[in-house]
């Protein structure tokens, strides 16, 4: 059975860089169970040694806040890892020393800290004394600086030394004053007359009651029964009393008081502090004119870029499926086969791949903004607006998220400590256009704005964020209600991002838009093939698709639609992609865009391509967010967004259309 190895780490501290370097490609992301929030594993290779590799959620602290928190924690608790890698960011240790306190706190002792971005902590002036700092925390210390795989082999080392039991620890643990110690020993007392000393550190629980854990009160009122829980909650209540303030703020006072006192025992040297480019930067990037200036330029060439290197590349991969098609089709002699293979599944499966460098180079940007350290930055700018409208600023973290897919996006809520923020930002989650939606938001761009279809891209994304804003002012006002929580976010220093990391994310990423495409857009494609052709042909007015889109032609024509718009878009909630793919079946152009491009030029004018690109992004979200919303917070919230988007969309699209008429004259 292979050894286990957990990551552990304050976001931004180079964790993820870390776990790419000791598990190279050898690496599968799936869910933790009973959650959706996403679980990395890798195999890590030293010599003929093999190591099961876990990057835990990265979390500031271990309480029980949020689902991140707790997975970390209970994963240390159960004492599933041989070996606990606590990644440390040189350059701010106060802070990321905190989560390594509350690591020893529990009692465990296979711990290294891997002393990540030493070169960060140089260039501010900081001198630390390693050795000293092995000696004063009592567990292994590993200098490092893994964007440039210093360290990655003695991290190796000191791996395969721990879990073969050859290091001694005696890590320390935070002591607090007089008062807090005697009451953790009172505690302590009482929880040792019970069966938890044999799975759990005493002392630990006892401090977890003290700040009033919710899982730690519900595990020892198991053990003690209410009436002696309420002696221990009343003793504690007197003590708040007498600090005026909850103990949980006096305790993680305390702990930062004595992670002060270590510090000051290995860092040698403070050099005078001078303005860096990083703050100057950050003048004009967090400043609330000019960082809003500078987010939308920041996008602007975003989209441009993605479309000025992915077009040519899209462009390339239709004449192969062109080609394709067409060798395929000249070795079937059936006709019905051959419609069903050459239009059906290489024209709707291949006329949504093309698509896949766009989609592919739009995670590589996002990757790249990440990584640099800008998206942090965003999120203040966008918290001066989005808490007008009751967001959090950490809330624009899922929505950016959302660019690639909202399923994710929706799963990244998770991070909200409050639950009024999270079911509100997954509310609105849909609203920002994913990937999929950009296929159809570019496509339509692209054949009917052609020389400004960046700006009618961005205009469509303004739009849509425009919205989801306004929806979270309603939503928050009349549906979902509670207090404002506090906005606290880090600003990690900037950084050029590691081409190696930024392109595992992005396919990591974008692969499932792959696979979407080989089972649900596949599915898809067969099923519009075939609801198009039976009874009859689609244009006889007796197929299947065309029943079904003449049924809803009424509410499509106030918008400026036909039938054929209302089919595509049932079924858009498949997969969006599922738009463009219908056009192509519909038509019964197969793989042929410019021949898709010629009638559709026919069939509409850009004004309505324009309202489908918008109803597009905003109507109903695919399957896979709904079933991804219905999971993270019950059947309840799924209808609600469901509806909501789609009385959304049809107001929107309704009105859209109308003033442009008016407009236009």
């Amino acid at each position: 059975m292979l050894k286990v190895v957990a990551l552990a780490g304050n976001p931004n501290v180079g964790k993820t860089t870390i776990f790419n370097a000791l598990t190279g490609l050898r690496q599968h992301i799936g869910n933790w169970p009973g959650v959706t929030v996403e679980k990395k594993e890798g195999i890590m290779k030293y010599k003929d040694r093999e190591f099961l590799v876990v990057d835990l959620p990265g979390t500031y602290s271990l309480t029980a806040h949020s689902i991140d928190e707790l997975i970390a924690r209970n994963f240390i608790l159960e004492g599933n890892a041989d070996v606990i890698v606590d990644v440390v960011d040189s350059s701010c240790l106060m802070r990321n020393l905190f989560l390594t306190m509350e690591i020893l706190e529990m009692g465990v002792k296979n711990v290294i800290i891997a002393l990540n971005k030493i070169d960060l902590a140089k260039k501010k002036g900081v001198t630390i004394d390693f050795r000293k700092m092995e000696k004063v925390l009592g567990i292994p210390v590993v200098p490092m600086n893994a964007k440039e795989g210093i360290g990655i082999e003695e991290l190796k080392k000191t791996i395969v030394a721990m879990a073969d039991g050859k290091i001694t620890t005696n890590p320390v643990v935070p002591v607090y004053d007089e008062i807090i110690e005697r009451e953790i020993s009172h505690i302590s007392e009482i929880l040792r007359e019970t069966s938890l000393d044999e799975k759990y550190n005493i002392r630990w629980l006892s401090i977890k009651l003290l700040t009033r854990d919710e899982e730690v009160i519900k595990l020892v009122l198991k053990q003690l029964g209410q009436e002696k829980l309420n002696e221990i909650m009343g003793h504690i209540s007197e003590l708040e009393q007498y600090y005026k303030r909850s103990l949980d703020m006096v305790i993680a006072n305390q702990k930062y008081e004595f992670i002060d006192g270590l510090i000051h025992q290995f860092v040698t040297h403070f050099a005078e502090q001078k303005e860096t480019i990083s703050d100057q930067l950050d003048k004009i990037l967090t400043h609330p004119i000019y960082g809003m200036i500078s987010l939308f330029i920041i996008f602007y060439l975003l989209f441009k870029f993605v479309f000025t290197i992915g077009t040519p590349m899209q462009e390339t991969l239709n004449l192969l499926f062109a080609s394709l098609g067409d060798l395929v089709g000249s070795h079937i002699s059936n006709e019905t086969l051959r419609g069903l293979v050459v239009d059906g599944i290489i024209g709707g499966v291949g006329s949504v791949l093309s698509f896949f460098p766009l989609v592919f180079l739009l995670f590589v940007a996002m990757s790249i903004l990440e990584d640099s350290g800008y998206m942090a930055r965003a999120a203040v700018v966008m918290e001066r607006i989005m808490r007008k409208f009751g967001l959090p600023g950490k809330s624009f973290i899922p929505m950016v998220l959302a660019f690639g897919c909202n399923v994710p996006a929706v799963m990244a809520t998770r991070a909200l400590d409050d639950e009024k923020d999270r079911i509100l930002t997954m509310l609105i989650n849909p609203l920002v256009p994913c990937s999929a939606r950009m296929v159809v938001i570019t496509f339509l761009a692209g054949v009917f704005f052609e020389n400004h279809k960046a700006l009618v891209a961005v205009g469509i994304y303004a739009i849509s964020l425009g919205l989801a804003l306004i929806s979270a002012l309603i939503l928050g006002r009349f549906v979902i209600k509670g207090e404002e929580s506090p906005f606290i976010i880090e600003l990690p220093d900037y950084l050029v991002p590691s081409w190696k990391t930024v392109i595992i994310h992005s396919w990591e990423r974008s692969k499932e838009f792959l696979r979407k495409a080989g089972t649900i857009i596949l599915a898809g494609a067969v099923a519009i093939w075939y609801l198009s052709n039976y009874p009859q042909p689609v244009g006889t007015g007796l197929s299947y698709a065309e029943m079904l889109g003449r049924f809803f032609e009424p509410l499509a024509k106030l918008m400026g639609l036909d039938w054929k718009a209302a089919v595509s878009l049932i079924f858009g909630i498949i997969a969006k992609e599922n738009v463009i793919a219908t056009y192509g079946v519909i038509y019964g152009v197969g793989h042929s865009e410019e021949a898709l491009i010629s009638l559709m030029r026919q069939a509409m004018n850009p004004l309505q391509a324009f309202v489908l690109a918008l109803v597009t992004t905003l109507y109903l979200p695919c399957i896979a967010t709904i079933a991804a919303i219905r999971s993270e917070s019950g059947i309840k919230w799924a209808l609600v967004a469901s509806l909501y988007n789609l009385v959304l969309a049809t107001v929107v699209g309704i009105l859209t259309y109308h003033l442009g008429l008016f407009v236009l004259g």
